[in-house]
């Protein structure tokens, strides 16, 4: 069947792909879904020369102003079976640059290469009605990008215990770090997207994301006090629907052996655009290929 053309139709832009200096590490930005695809490739370019050996990869990545860098959800460690494997990045910082370091690791533990290059996942532009991003990590393709209605200055808990001292008009105080910046949020979504949110907001662990002009650190939390849907207009004919509820941070959570989870792309996917495995096969050129739909 031919393909019909429109050349009035502005051409799509494809996604830059950047390349580690040694060739075998690359990126390319999901900027629908504000993450990066990670692949390596040990026998691309100059190959290693025991890239058959090659059994996972670890990346890691480095954030700016951050004391060490930390690992990727889906590479700690992640398969690269002779030497080519593929990962996926939902949580990097938004409109900062960040560097990867992928290294290569054998089938006895060891591990061999490491390969870097940067990245900068865009931020919503000042002026976006959607400027945050709300994903998550357990089911993905729930994330979106939603209106921030109403974000107040955030609070923290001390943590204090007084002791009233005999004969003494001082206390004795004994302190601890203060609590994490708790935030109560509104959101506002239109109709389409209500059922969406609903799901998001109770499916476990998310992260909250905006752009680097709030002056606020990124944050895992459970979304805690749901309120809402609450309709901005007549009910029933509202143009948008309001969700309120409680971001308190959760430190990160574990990524060892996490497996890897892209938005747009899982095995139920595969299942419903595939009648057998042979089609598969004849659609991939690779594992890799398969396991980022072509993306990599």
């Amino acid at each position: 069947m031919p393909m019909i053309v429109d050349p009035s139709a502005p051409h799509v832009t494809p996604p830059d792909r950047v390349t580690s200096p040694d060739g075998w590490f690359a990126a390319l930005v999901d900027e629908t879904w504000a993450g990066v695809v990670l692949s390596v490739n040990y026998t691309a370019g100059t190959a290693l020369d025991d890239a058959v050996d090659v059994r996972r990869v670890r990346i890691v990545r480095q954030d700016p102003g951050a004391a060490a860098p930390v690992p990727v959800r889906s590479a700690d460690a992640a398969y690269a079976i002779e030497g080519v494997g593929t990962a996926y990045d939902h949580e990097a910082p938004l409109g900062v640059p960040v560097i990867y370091t992928a290294t290569a690791v054998y089938e006895d533990g060891s591990t061999g290469p490491s390969s870097s290059l940067s990245v900068t996942v865009p931020a919503p532009e000042p002026g976006d009605d959607n400027d945050l991003w709300l994903k998550s990590l357990d089911e993905p393709s729930l994330s979106l990008r939603c209106m921030l209605v109403d974000w107040p200055g955030p609070s923290s808990a001390g943590r204090q215990d007084a002791v009233e001292v005999s004969g003494s008009p001082w206390r004795t105080l004994a302190y601890d770090e203060h609590g994490a910046e708790v935030a109560q949020v509104t959101i506002d979504v239109p109709p389409e997207r209500v059922d969406q949110v609903r799901a998001l907001l109770r499916s476990g662990v998310l992260l909250a994301q905006v752009r680097p002009g709030y002056l606020t650190r990124d944050a895992f939390c459970v979304p805690a006090d749901i309120s809402g849907p609450t309709p901005t207009g007549k009910l029933g004919s509202s143009e948008g629907y309001r969700f309120g509820f409680t971001i308190e941070p959760l430190e990160r959570p574990a990524t060892a052996g996490q497996s890897m989870r892209l938005p747009s792309w899982s095995w139920d996917k595969v299942a419903a655009q595939f009648a057998s495995w042979d089609a598969v096969a004849a659609s991939y050129s690779s594992w890799a290929s398969l396991s980022t739909n072509g993306v990599t």
